[in-house]
């Protein structure tokens, strides 16, 4: 019979070790704290009794960390359920703003400027195009969320983008996307490439390698048009409250 190991177990064994090898960030090594320490005598104990039937229990209390998977199930399902509720009856599209990886390291000493710029450059890029393009000439909507991590759990920042195909133009009118993808990926990768150096500039940060990444074409992924936006808010979802380790 398999054992069943929580992440918390596997920092009680293995983080010492881990950390003679490797430096933690003074919020990873809080994180990691909270998740060893929840639902311990830590944190406190809740005693639980049932005035009907007077059955008691007792209940370690959690600690409430984003990070920790053992707090955050409930509050995904509750993000889950919210943007559900606010899907409109209309087709959706998936788009992705990888972060080249040059620009990685801004991360690790400035990273709220950075994930600032990030987002502010990826939405005026979209509402650039929503704005000029003729078929559409309107104001778009969009949800994002930033993963920070790719499918290796090495560093990949990137923004994913649901949107709904449709515009609402000035005169209060919806002007739906007729074609099965969104707008076009090289196009709005220049756009995105420009914005984001822009913001940075903004933002009085540094940036690596400029030239290079002025040179290069960068990375912007569309998926074609989804009839169930469903299942993406429901992706999107599981990053939303808890971090790149977590328990299925």
């Amino acid at each position: 019979m398999a054992t069943f190991y929580h992440l918390s177990d596997i920092l009680h064994q293995h983080l010492a070790h881990y950390q003679q090898q490797h430096k933690l960030t003074e919020q990873q090594a809080l994180v990691c704290q909270h998740i060893q320490q929840c639902r311990t005598q830590t944190l406190g104990i809740q005693h639980w009794r049932c005035d009907t039937c007077q059955y008691e229990q007792q209940v370690f209390c959690s600690c409430g960390d984003r990070h920790c998977p053992r707090c955050q199930g409930r509050q995904t399902q509750a993000w889950i359920a919210t943007q559900q509720a606010q899907v409109l009856p209309c087709r959706y599209f998936h788009l992705v703003f990888t972060l080249p990886h040059e620009l990685n390291i801004l991360a690790h000493y400035a990273a709220k400027p950075l994930y600032s710029a990030l987002f502010e450059s990826v939405w005026q890029t979209l509402a650039q195009f929503g704005m000029k393009r003729k078929h559409l000439q309107g104001q778009l909507g969009c949800t994002m969320v930033l993963h920070t991590w790719g499918q290796t759990l090495s560093q990949h920042i990137h923004l994913h983008c649901l949107i709904p195909g449709g515009v609402l133009t000035s005169a209060g009118d919806w002007h739906s996307v007729k074609t099965d993808y969104l707008f076009p990926v090289k196009a709005l990768s220049t756009v995105y490439r420009a914005k984001l150096l822009r913001a940075l500039r903004q933002h009085e940060l540094a940036i690596p390698a400029a030239d290079t990444l002025m040179a290069k074409p960068w990375c912007v992924y569309s998926k074609a048009c989804l009839s169930r936006a469903e299942t993406v808010v429901e992706y999107l979802g599981r990053y939303t409250r808890k971090g790149m380790l977590h328990e299925s």
